[in-house]
């Protein structure tokens, strides 16, 4: 499944997927950036993946990437593990967790993690996983029944969201209706809960961008 997410632009901005984070260059009065971001030799990205935890069954981690690829991530007793730049442990990463991997790619969509981090969203962004099918929707579209849509969410959830007059749709910056989406499609928008069905305020087409070093929530595309 395709997304990533959704991070999905009120919030909406996360790189996530099976790529890594970009470089991030600080200034040499500031700390270093945090292990995931930083650049290898000759300038080169340091070679990882990004995704959603969909399962921990032990030493794996499965791991759902926002092109709908499912990548293994094996970590061992010489892994280590970082949450909002502070050193952390294995046991603090849960189904859910947007995270970042950097390591050895050991075959087809496998990896070997010299790290694993994380970091939380910031003051006034929410919390990825709390939001996500609550306060924002990213995933595909399974069904559309009417006005009713069934979206297969990155953490494996599937949910049902109802769309109603004040949705708007939007796909490459222009507006569409609910009539252009179709099964297979990728969407994700804010919204809110309204008799304990999600109903987005705007529904993008599309790709999100998840930053996932941030760990937040998309913000929409307009």
């Amino acid at each position: 499944m395709k997304l990533i997410f959704v991070v999905i632009c009120l919030w909406f901005a996360i790189p996530c997927a099976a790529q890594t984070t970009p470089p991030n260059s600080a200034p040499p009065d500031q700390a270093p950036p945090a292990p995931a971001q930083e650049a290898g030799r000759n300038g080169q990205r340091p070679p990882g993946v990004a995704g959603i935890i969909a399962a921990v069954n032990g030493n794996t981690f499965t791991v759902k990437t926002r092109d709908g690829q499912t990548a293994q991530v094996t970590v061992s007793d010489k892994t280590e593990y970082r949450k909002d730049r502070q050193p952390a442990k294995v046991s603090d990463f849960k189904v859910g967790d947007m995270i970042f991997v950097r390591g050895e790619k050991t075959g087809d969509n496998t990896w070997q993690a010299e790290m694993v981090g994380a970091r939380s969203g910031g003051p006034g962004q929410g919390n990825f996983r709390e939001g996500l099918g609550k306060e924002f929707i990213a995933g595909e579209v399974k069904s559309i029944n009417g006005t009713q849509l069934t979206i297969e969410r990155p953490d494996g959830v599937t949910q049902n969201i109802s769309v109603d007059e004040n949705t708007s749709f939007r796909k490459d910056g222009e507006s569409v209706t609910l009539a252009d989406l179709k099964v297979g499609d990728h969407v994700f928008g804010r919204g809110q809960l309204k008799n304990d069905v999600f109903v987005p305020s705007v529904l993008n087409v599309g790709e999100p961008n998840f930053r996932m070093q941030h760990g937040n929530a998309p913000p929409e595309q307009h």
